[in-house]
C-alpha cells in the first residue's frame, strides 16, 4: 500500500465553500470512479486563517505511482475538464506520503473533526528523527495519530516536509526547535470502501 498527499484551492472568482462543496458532489465521486484507489479522503480545512489552500487530500492505492501516471492519459484529461470548473489548476500541490501510524485509533472524531500538523525543517540536523521523536509523544496522549513524511512532486510543492495528523481539534505542543509547525483544522470526508475500484480496505 502506497499513499500520496495534495493540497489544493478554490479557482479566482469563487469560495473555499463553494469549493468544498463541488468536490464533494461531483469532482470526488468522479475520481473514484476512475483510480484504483484503495481509500481517499479530502480533508476540508475550516481554520479561518489564509493558509493558501482550502483541502488536504490523501489517496491510496496498491501502487499509487501507477495511479497518479494514469493522469498523463485520457483519464487526466476527464479529471482536468472537471478541476477548471472549481479549482485553481496551477496551485494542485501534490506529493508522495511516507505514512507512519504511529498511535492506533479513529482518524478523525465522531464529528469529522482532524488536526492537521504542518511540520518544516528549519535547521534541525535530523529533521525526520526529530519529526518522528516529536509525533510520537503526541501518540502517547491521543489516539488515531499518523505521521506523513512528504515527497513534493511538482511545483508548487506541498507546504510541508511531513504532516502529522490526529483526530478531534485539541491542544498541540510546539514543535522543537529546528522545525516549524502549523496548525490546521480540517473535517474529513472519506469515500466508502464500496465506491472505490482498488481494495476494499481501508488503511
Amino acid at each position: 500500500m502506497s499513499k500520496s498527499i495534495c493540497a489544493l484551492v478554490h479557482k479566482p472568482g469563487s469560495t473555499r465553500e463553494a469549493f468544498q462543496a463541488y468536490y464533494e458532489s461531483s469532482h470526488a465521486p468522479l475520481g473514484a470512479s476512475l483510480f484504483p484507489f484503495s481509500a481517499y479522503a479530502r480533508n476540508h480545512l475550516v481554520d479561518p486563517g489564509d493558509f493558501g489552500w482550502d483541502t488536504i487530500s490523501e489517496f491510496w492505492s496498491d501502487d499509487i505511482a501507477a495511479a497518479a501516471a494514469l493522469m498523463g492519459g485520457p483519464i487526466g484529461e476527464t479529471m482536468r475538464a472537471d478541476e477548471v470548473k472549481f479549482m485553481d489548476q496551477s496551485r494542485i500541490a501534490p506529493g508522495g506520503a511516507a505514512e507512519e501510524v504511529l498511535s492506533p485509533g479513529p482518524r478523525a472524531d465522531n464529528d469529522g473533526r482532524r488536526t492537521a500538523v504542518l511540520l518544516t525543517a528549519a535547521g534541525v540536523d535530523d529533521f525526520p528523527a526529530a519529526a518522528r521523536a516529536w509525533a510520537a509523544a503526541l501518540a502517547e496522549r491521543h489516539p488515531g495519530v499518523s505521521l506523513d513524511f512528504v515527497t513534493a512532486w511538482q511545483q508548487p510543492a506541498f507546504p510541508a516536509d511531513a504532516v502529522a495528523w490526529l483526530p478531534g481539534g485539541g491542544e498541540v505542543p510546539p514543535a522543537p526547535a529546528g522545525m516549524t509547525a502549523r496548525v490546521l483544522r480540517a473535517r474529513r470526508h472519506e469515500t466508502p470502501a464500496a465506491n472505490l475500484l482498488g481494495a476494499a480496505t481501508t488503511p
